[in-house]
């Protein structure tokens, strides 16, 4: 098999002006056009030549025809067009399946389909490459539940009982035709109308001036983070919901925050409805190897979409410049990110910090365009995320795996936080904002941080003896069985501003948090207290009431016991363990703060 043409996969450099605007969180239009054309462009296509290349390994496409003559197609439509099949490989899905392909062909991924089944993308992508610039070609595709996903055009449906086969497929003047079983679906060069076999990838455009135009992806396996997900095709009321939600978002970010949705505009081309989960707040997510594509469930508002989309772009951008200039070696350490409930490695924590710097700008511009309680709740976004961004970047400053780039990052964002620290805030608001910061800190540290036994037994006897404790060793980060928990404070926090009531609820810690929010510190620290004394080592409410206590002795200005519990509520809850219920943790907390550094 031919490789692509010499000179076409070259090195990139990027400018340095290009490097300080990202490092500084920000962006711009041609920074945008410089990572999809030309880094991306390139990538994508290096992803696509190694692919063809696995593919040509004796059977690994099964019944499928060969490599070699897909490739042959590929590259003829190709020479007649480049510009054509270019587009085709940049579509975001494109990426995300080769990447999976790959990782079957190398054995990491199990699935219940033959491999082929995934292989098989390379004569997908040869069918639709043909089709572009009218050459006629026959082949067969795989299918996948009885569907064929087009990239850019749609999804075909045939009957269930193609699982695991094949269709017939060919190209004429532009338009392809797949049978099976005694049916026929033509798809015509620009599909736009569904059909009993036949459901199109829709397009949507938001705004005039400055147009951001996506498709709204329901349909491609490829659409999600992992392993391949069925269909899930909106309805039409839906779609106009999802028009109206896009609409809205984009005008408020042209409107107020133009230099973002300048760039945004640039790189983000696809975006996936994600299922809703109860309970939840609005999820989203985003795919290094599908530069350009947003995962969101349907949020609430059109805020909530604007924040989705800039906190996605930042991903985008930190993806891509990623995969020109490592920012950091794995250095197998567990990192805090205020912002996940699971430990982070450091690659991913500075994702992390990279989303949350520019969510915490957006917060930072809207508490201004906004009046009464809206602008009240933005001021509580924008210092919660400014808090995290603030304390992420501390505990990352001195990491040794970062690498020039990476301290130059961590470095310039830091830098700009820091110009942040002058905003005038109401103290309530801060307070509810540090609450929530807390709630969350000192939860992550009692599930994830981890105290030897040997180490607690030896505290707790010196404790019993009121001897000066030793200088506990530094905390062991390993995961917690349960990597997510339940937090009532920041919805607590965020009613107390709307001020929307809060129905009564019978379960003492409820009770405990609401108090603690709405300023009744003494009322809350007595539940707290009551209720770790009731409840069981290990248990939900025991951790849920250390966390309480925790924040109760911080707010009453609880002097070192306050301190020792913020700092390493794991150490005092596992010295109280070791010590007996009759020991009091307060008492517990205090001694222990001789030793403690604060953290």
């Amino acid at each position: 098999m031919d490789s692509a043409r010499p000179g076409e996969l070259t090195h990139h450099q990027l400018p340095v002006a290009f490097l300080e605007t990202l490092a500084c969180g920000s962006g711009s239009p041609e920074i945008t056009r410089f990572l999809f054309s030309e880094t991306e462009r390139s990538r994508r296509l290096l992803l696509i030549v190694t692919l063809f290349k696995h593919c040509e390994a004796p059977g690994a496409l099964g019944p499928l025809p060969s490599a070699r003559t897909a490739w042959s197609v590929f590259s003829r439509a190709r020479e007649t067009d480049q510009a054509a099949v270019d587009d085709l490989l940049m579509h975001p899905q494109v990426g995300n399946a080769a990447a999976y392909a790959l990782r079957r062909q190398r054995g990491g991924v199990d699935s219940d389909f033959p491999i082929w089944t995934d292989l098989g993308l390379i004569h997908v992508l040869a069918l639709i490459a043909a089709a572009r610039v009218g050459l006629n070609w026959s082949t067969n595709l795989p299918t996948r539940y009885g569907t064929v996903m087009l990239p850019t055009l749609g999804l075909a449906k045939f009957s269930p009982a193609v699982a695991a086969s094949t269709v017939n497929a060919r190209t004429d003047a532009g338009s392809i035709y797949l049978s099976a079983d005694d049916t026929q679906v033509v798809v015509g060069p620009d599909p736009d109308d569904d059909t009993d076999h036949w459901w199109h990838l829709r397009h949507i455009v938001a705004g005039s001036k400055l147009p951001l135009t996506v498709w709204l992806d329901d349909l491609d396996p490829f659409r999600d983070l992992a392993d391949p997900v069925p269909p899930s095709r909106l309805d039409d009321r839906s779609v106009e919901r999802w028009q109206d939600l896009l609409d809205d978002a984009w005008t408020l970010l042209c409107t107020h925050h133009a230099e973002s949705a300048a760039a945004l505009a640039e790189g983000v081309i696809s975006l996936v409805p994600l299922p809703g989960r109860p309970g939840q707040e609005t999820r989203s997510a985003s795919n290094g190897e599908a530069f350009g594509s947003v995962m969101v469930s349907q949020p609430p508002d059109a805020v909530t979409l604007a924040v989705a989309l800039v906190h996605e772009f930042q991903h985008i951008k930190l993806g891509a410049l990623m995969h020109l200039v490592p920012l950091a070696e794995d250095d197998g350490c567990y990192y805090y990110a205020p912002w996940r409930d699971d430990p982070r490695p450091l690659g991913g924590f500075l994702q992390g910090i990279y989303a949350f710097f520019g969510i915490a700008e957006f917060w930072r511009r809207h508490r201004l365009v906004v009046h009464g309680s809206d602008a009240v709740l933005a001021s509580y976004e924008y210092l919660y995320a400014r808090g995290q961004t603030i304390e992420a970047l501390r505990s990352v400053r001195d990491a040794l795996a970062l690498t020039d780039e990476g301290r130059e990052l961590v470095v310039r964002l830091a830098s700009v936080v820091e110009t942040w620290r002058s905003d005038r805030v109401e103290p309530e608001v801060e307070r509810l904002a540090r609450l929530t910061a807390g709630c969350h800190r000192t939860a992550w540290r009692l599930r994830h941080r981890q105290v030897p036994a040997v180490d607690a037994t030896a505290l707790a006897e010196a404790f019993s003896e009121r001897r000066l404790p030793g200088f506990p060793p530094l905390p062991a980060v390993g995961p917690h069985p349960t990597q997510r928990w339940p937090q009532r404070i920041p919805d607590l926090a965020r009613r107390r501003i709307l001020g929307v009531g809060t129905p009564a609820s019978p379960e003492p810690l409820a009770t405990a948090d609401l108090a603690l929010v709405h300023g009744d510190v003494d009322t809350a620290l007595s539940i707290y207290l009551n209720r770790l004394a009731r409840s069981q080592h290990g248990s939900d409410e025991e951790i849920q009431a250390w966390v309480g206590l925790a924040l109760a002795l911080s707010e009453s200005g609880g002097g070192e016991a306050a301190k020792a519990l913020t700092s390493r509520p794991d150490l005092v809850r596992a010295v109280h363990a070791a010590s007996g219920k009759s020991a009091d943790p307060v008492e517990v907390a205090a001694w222990l703060a001789q030793v403690i550094k604060d953290d």
